[in-house]
């Protein structure tokens, strides 16, 4: 047996699968996933700028094909109470006249 597979002219190749065809490659698979991890954008948004012509449940298959983006929510919150509200508005007008320094602040909207 395997003496008929060294001298075999004409090497093995695999079978095309049955079933419909993907729409997508390998390479625009890479492109959804690039988008929905580092541009943060949603299915929608990704189908938009896509060239393709692809349902929005293929683009969350090839998603979640990739396997370490992982939808989770995040925790609830309370709301703010009255104190927290005027505190925080004091400090934003104490901090008002602090004129071109605010330049060098960095904000973030990150929620931990």
């Amino acid at each position: 047996m395997i003496y008929r597979v060294l001298i075999r002219v004409t090497l093995y190749e695999t079978n095309s699968r049955s079933g419909r065809p993907r729409v997508t490659d390998i390479r625009s698979d890479r492109w959804i996933q690039r988008m929905a991890s580092n541009q943060k954008m949603s299915v929608r948004e990704i189908i938009r700028a896509s060239l393709l012509q692809i349902a929005k449940n293929t683009v969350h298959r090839r998603i979640i094909e990739c396997g370490y983006m992982i939808h989770e929510t995040m925790g609830r919150r309370f709301p703010l109470s009255k104190l927290h509200i005027s505190k925080r508005l004091q400090w934003a007008r104490n901090h008002m006249p602090y004129g071109n320094k605010w330049m060098a602040v960095l904000f973030s909207d990150e929620k931990n």
